[in-house]
């Protein structure tokens, strides 16, 4: 690699570091002005600013903490499913913190790969050459680029393996902070991730890279690339903690492609607590939500909780 294309990869970095921090730094003010200052609050992770949405429990008696994650690139405002879950929630006697995931690993990706290829173009290199050059540097395994499903907004997403771990670092942080927040209430904790959070997360609790909580919800588990997608039914049935596995028929193509495999799988790990529900509707309406609080309700008291 020589100095220009050296330079103009540090460029790039710099760039999408700065529209990271800018987009951090918007979203926490939308989340400031909508939401009254009692429950819009922020959470320092890594010296970086995090809107928090904390809710109290309106019982006498309190459960224990909720942690809601939503899907990647989406600020919590804008999660309106979760929004209206917390509220049932808090009737059963959880208090709710929703924290907005990190975006690395999607729309950045797309940026990244429109610089190599100029970057390649201007220095007479085809686009194959340097993806070579790239895997000859970087020994982690690569997959060629499979089939996506039929969901258009998913097909443009390539996750690559320094983003992928980027992102999984930051999540990492992310609950960890929400975690040390959560210990100022007594109870349980309940994680509740959606999407290729809820994917992510999956992951990072079966191989043990940070604590369990006491049990997890996974929405509709995905990740937006068939190799990394496979890999979520497996990471499922080794997790040690009880998880409650929601889908729908609507979900997108991604995680409709594992929902069979996740229960089966599980299954055939004797994971007895392991319980895989289906939505009939898409996950975005309030009598969703309130199928859902029910669902964890069940699921919870059939745990002993």
């Amino acid at each position: 690699m020589n100095i220009r294309t050296t330079t103009f990869c540090c460029l790039a970095a710099s760039c999408i570091t700065l529209a990271q921090y800018a987009a951090s730094a918007s979203t926490l003010s939308d989340v400031q002005r909508q939401l009254f200052p009692d429950k819009a609050k922020v959470l320092q992770v890594n010296q970086n600013a995090i809107p928090l949405i904390e809710s109290q429990n309106t019982t006498s008696n309190l459960n224990g903490v909720v942690i809601l994650i939503g899907e990647s690139g989406r600020p919590p405002v804008s999660q309106q499913n979760l929004a209206m879950l917390t509220q049932y929630l808090n009737d059963l006697g959880w208090v709710t913190m929703q924290v907005s995931p990190p975006t690395i690993g999607f729309e950045p990706d797309l940026v990244i790969e429109d610089n190599d290829q100029s970057v390649a173009q201007s220095n007479g290199t085809s686009t194959d050459e340097t993806t070579t050059e790239t895997r000859e540097q970087n020994p982690q395994p690569q997959q060629s680029k499979p089939a996506t499903p039929s969901s258009p907004q998913y097909q443009i997403h390539r996750i690559s393996n320094a983003h992928f771990l980027e992102h999984e670092a930051e999540l990492k942080e992310l609950i960890n902070a929400t975690m040390l927040r959560a210990q100022e209430y007594s109870g349980f904790r309940l994680v509740i991730a959606q999407g290729s959070s809820a994917a992510w997360l999956i992951k990072i609790y079966a191989e043990k890279q940070i604590p369990n909580p006491d049990a997890m919800v996974a929405i509709s588990p995905f990740w937006p690339q068939r190799n990394l997608n496979s890999l979520i039914a497996k990471y499922t049935a080794i997790t040690e903690m009880p998880i409650l596995d929601i889908y729908s028929a609507q979900d997108n193509s991604w995680s409709l492609l594992s929902a069979a495999q996740r229960t089966t799988t599980a299954t055939k790990s004797l994971k007895l607590d392991y319980r895989q529900r289906e939505l009939t509707s898409a996950f975005n309406t309030k009598p969703d939500s309130a199928f859902v609080s029910k669902e964890i309700y069940g699921w919870l008291h059939n745990l002993g909780w």
